[in-house]
């Protein structure tokens, strides 16, 4: 069974709870509001594809368990205004509290020694938030991502991110129809979008960027909007639930 759910439904009850206790974390912190409630979601949502702002989102981590002790040891964040990145970015190596297991190094090559002088996601977070503000967050399994991420801001600041989320995955599944569970490569090679750095965190952003940009490039000729977008994926993301019992 898998036990991650259900850590992450506890953390966020506690979360909760100490929320409505006003108890301050541990090191008496409070994330400023707007990085928890966008000021104007909806107009974020009513903007054209090819106008809004947008983060792509990629981490590599100790492990697949955010609410079982595994940590973010890089993250990468890209930005894109449209269709079309900015330049505008944040990478880094970030120190975990954990040793770094072998089976996790074999993946991206990321090791104690790397990170020893890294900072680590406490001293980062704010930096991470900051860059994100009110965009809507693109990534490759994003669920993932956020998982860790939400873990984090659980753990230091009683909240999560609220911002839309787009899914490359799901959105692939809406413009294909083809159902499944793709890994990046297999995604890249159906949308002709190269291959480089891969199991690197900015190296994957790049190219989850890419793929998102390919797939959104018709509802963006169409006129559609982030919320088209956001629809978009929840069709795919619904065409994987199993059908109802006749």
């Amino acid at each position: 069974m898998d036990r991650e759910p259900l850590l992450e439904l506890a953390d966020r009850a506690l979360a909760a709870c100490n929320r409505l206790l006003g108890r301050q974390p541990p090191d008496g912190r409070r994330t400023p509001p707007e990085y928890c409630t966008p000021t104007d979601t909806a107009a974020l949502l009513a903007t054209p594809v090819d106008a809004a702002r947008y983060v792509v989102i990629d981490t590599e981590t100790t492990g697949f368990g955010a609410y079982a002790g595994d940590e973010i040891v890089q993250i990468a964040l890209l930005e894109y205004r449209g269709l079309e990145p900015t330049g505008q970015e944040y990478c880094t190596l970030v120190r975990p509290a954990r040793p770094i297991p072998a089976t996790a190094t074999e993946i991206h090559g990321i090791d104690d020694n790397m990170v020893k002088d890294a900072p680590t996601i406490g001293d980062v977070i704010d930096d991470v938030l900051e860059f994100l503000g009110a965009a809507a967050l693109v990534g490759h399994h994003l669920a993932f991502d956020l998982r860790f991420l939400n873990r984090v801001l659980q753990r230091e600041f009683y909240c999560r991110l609220p911002q839309p989320t787009i899914d490359t995955m799901l959105l692939y599944f809406a413009r294909s129809g083809r159902l499944g569970h793709y890994e990046l490569d297999e995604i890249a090679a159906a949308c002709r979008v190269p291959l480089a750095g891969r199991h690197d965190a900015r190296g994957d952003a790049v190219i989850a960027g890419r793929i998102f940009a390919h797939l959104a490039a018709p509802l963006a000729a169409a006129d559609g909007t982030v919320g088209d977008l956001i629809a978009a994926t929840r069709d795919g993301a619904a065409r994987t639930e199993p059908p109802p019992p006749a």
